[in-house]
């Protein structure tokens, strides 16, 4: 008695072709990358910064600058 993984092994020989073991390989079953290939996915991912939260200390400088300007200007 074959086991299922024999009989999904004989099932791919028999029935796959080279196009959909590339589109097995390529494009994922989850809705999660919405249409997207691993490669784009992995590629459009957040990467890990090593030096932590850069762009949002730079944010909240630039927005502080911003605001003293304005409240400078309004009491002069």
């Amino acid at each position: 008695m074959a086991t299922e993984m024999d009989r999904f092994v004989s099932f791919e020989e028999t029935h796959y072709d080279q196009y959909d073991y590339y589109n097995l390989l390529e494009y994922p079953c989850n809705a999660a990358g919405k249409g997207r290939s691993k490669r784009e996915v992995e590629m459009n991912t957040n990467r890990h910064c090593p030096a932590g939260h850069e762009r949002k200390i730079a944010e909240k400088y630039h927005n502080s600058e911003v605001k003293r300007r304005r409240t400078k200007s309004a009491s002069s």
